[in-house]
């Protein structure tokens, strides 16, 4: 009988159920034996503790276990490791060279000599626009005009000979240089915008000082009737020469310095 109750709590057991109650001998029968007469304590065996397995129609739970082996989890995206990018050192820009502004070149300083004021009639200097270095298209003003009524008379300055008369119709018109005499250096003046027909002097002839030689008109590039007066120290478009301001020779001649 013993063997009987021992297989019925075994397949008990191996079913999920737990056995029930049994005697201390039969518990003593079953475990092995202990002395007659001894007092055993029950057990009651569980299904997780005995073999380990499941209630019948019970699913184990499982563990994920692919991020104990270095995977990722379902769904779950690994974390990207920075980089560290070096900035790139910028390499100094290399300077652009200054752009300069053109400078108008100062004409040489040279005294005044003594003389005659070539317009012989009423006259003005004019504004700025009529200075010289005043801004022209293309160039720079090279004299200084003395505006007159058309057929005043245009005298010699200072003895001297006439070494060029010509036309320029888009320019300076009608026009006479005149070289000084007595001063001990080159001095050419330049008489421009004449009025047609009143030249009364030719190339290589020598003039004294205040003999006329044309009249104030406006041939060539003027708005009207005037002298343009200009003064070059060293020759006229020589090689060395180069213009000067006359207004301070001119205003001297004028008797206003």
């Amino acid at each position: 009988m013993a063997r009987s109750i021992r297989a019925t709590s075994l397949l008990l057991i191996a079913l999920g159920v737990a056995a029930p109650g049994l005697p201390a001998t039969a518990a003593a029968a079953t475990s092995g034996g202990a002395a007659p007469g001894s007092e055993a304590t029950t057990t009651t065996p569980t299904s997780a503790g005995s073999v380990g397995g499941a209630a019948p129609g019970a699913t184990p739970a499982q563990r994920a276990t692919s991020a104990g082996v270095g995977g990722a989890l379902p769904g779950h995206k690994p974390k990207r490791r920075k980089v560290v990018r070096r900035k790139a050192v910028a390499r100094p820009k290399a300077r652009k060279p200054a752009t300069q502004k053109p400078v108008t070149p100062q004409p040489p300083q040279v005294g005044t000599v003594a003389g005659v004021f070539p317009v012989q009639g009423p006259f003005t200097f004019g504004g700025e626009g009529a200075r010289f270095g005043a801004g022209r298209p293309g160039h720079i003003h090279q004299g200084q005009d003395v505006v007159a009524a058309s057929g005043t008379p245009l005298v010699a300055p200072v003895a001297g000979t006439v070494t060029w008369k010509a036309n320029q119709p888009g320019g300076a018109g009608i026009y006479l240089v005149v070289r000084g005499a007595g001063s001990g250096e080159v001095r050419d003046y330049v008489f421009m915008h004449l009025l047609r027909g009143s030249v009364l002097v030719a190339p290589g002839e020598t003039v004294r000082a205040g003999q006329q030689i044309a009249q104030v008109g406006a041939t060539g590039d003027a708005s009207g009737p005037h002298l343009h007066f200009e003064i070059w120290v060293g020759g006229w478009y020589a090689r060395g020469g180069a213009p000067i301001d006359p207004l301070p020779q001119l205003q001297r001649w004028a008797g206003l310095s």
